[in-house]
């Protein structure tokens, strides 16, 4: 099977987490004998890099699909391509679409984007196939969307557990030059709306104000549009002196990240949400997540047995979670911290590849 991949987010050496789990999906279908095309824009320093990047894109995504001929058309994220693919398939009408969504090109973040939507509905409705990372987000594109055609679930190229794993928190803290002498509750995401950076912090006051944090610290990793207010909430709350901030990080130093939490907080409120990497990620490490009860958590989490879900957007529900788990017995930590593995487990990229195969029938 000849597959040409079209995406507009791909790993490069200078952002190899940019898009990574376009490549993992790649790499599933490779590895069980499909060859590939690939058409992908990579992370650009400049807005005219990003500029001529995209122009380059959408030329090649209709050249490549005139004059090559390929069994499918793989297209990850609906918004950036829509266009041209649309432009193709209406010049080459035996092009076979399999558009995989993941959030944000459905559900859009920015008001900007919505101009996009009509394109990314009439993608969808010319797809032979529609994928979706998880049951929530089917349901929701059947909803938006009234499709009738093919749609399938893959969880946006799973987890890969020779990256993340359990290991030696010691050896976690010294990769990042923690105090040893302090327990962290953790966070990983953008800065940006709805990622819920707030409500983060506002539990972590409310546990400051209870005296919670004498053995605690922040962990934070994440940089986004919204640092400016982040690093004002921060000092307003005078929670600088316990928070530890990462910016980014590569996926292995992510696997130290989450191995060196004793919680992570998954407070999201993006309705776009589509699956939630970063709770599974925490998972595999056997770190319980506390997360908001909507969304692509709902594929996976399971309250009092991998984690605990709180009302999205309550601080107040965040801490009482976190001081729920806290006062556990070591006994009953562990039961579920084998419960977060056992989840995870479910969603490592050997565990999910007859999915991906299957839907391709490669």
């Amino acid at each position: 099977m000849k597959v040409h991949l079209i995406a507009n987010m791909y790993p490069s050496k200078e952002h190899p987490n940019y898009g990574v789990f376009v490549e993992n999906t790649e790499k599933i279908l490779a590895q069980a004998g499909a060859t590939f095309d690939r058409t992908v824009v990579t992370k650009q320093s400049s807005s005219i890099g990003k500029l001529l990047a995209y122009g380059s894109h959408f030329f090649r995504i209709i050249g490549k699909s005139i004059f090559r001929k390929y069994d499918v058309t793989y297209v990850h994220y609906a918004t950036h391509n829509s266009i041209p693919v649309l432009i193709a398939k209406k010049l080459n009408k035996n092009l076979v679409i399999y558009t995989n969504v993941h959030g944000s090109d459905v559900v859009p973040e920015f008001k900007k984007r919505e101009k996009y939507q009509p394109y990314v509905k009439r993608l969808l409705e010319v797809s032979d196939t529609v994928i979706t990372p998880s049951a929530y987000y089917k349901q929701l594109v059947l909803k938006k969307y009234g499709l009738t055609n093919r749609i399938e679930i893959f969880p946006s190229g799973g987890i890969n557990k020779e990256t993340f794993y359990e290991k030696d928190p010691q050896h976690a803290y010294q990769e990042l030059n923690l105090d040893t002498s302090y327990k962290y509750i953790g966070f990983v995401g953008r800065i940006d709306r709805g990622k819920g950076w707030d409500v983060y912090l506002k539990a972590a006051n409310i546990l400051k104000q209870e005296g919670r944090l004498n053995n605690h610290k922040l962990l934070f990793i994440g940089d986004g549009l919204e640092k400016e207010a982040f690093d004002e909430m921060v000092d307003s709350y005078g929670l600088r002196e316990v928070l530890v901030h990462f910016p980014l990080l590569s996926q292995q130093k992510l696997n130290s990240v989450y191995n060196s939490m004793e919680i992570f907080c998954f407070p999201t409120m993006r309705e776009g949400e589509s699956l939630g990497l970063v709770g599974l990620e925490a998972m595999a490490c056997g770190t319980p997540v506390i997360g908001s009860r909507m969304a692509g958590l709902l594929d996976y989490m399971e309250n009092g047995r991998n984690g605990f879900f709180f009302e999205p957007g309550s601080a107040e529900e965040l801490a009482g979670s976190i001081i729920t788990y806290m006062d556990l017995s070591e006994e009953a930590k562990q039961v579920i911290k084998a419960g977060a593995q056992k989840t995870a487990a479910s969603y490592e990229v050997d565990a999910i590849k007859p999915r991906l195969t299957k839907i391709f029938s490669v």
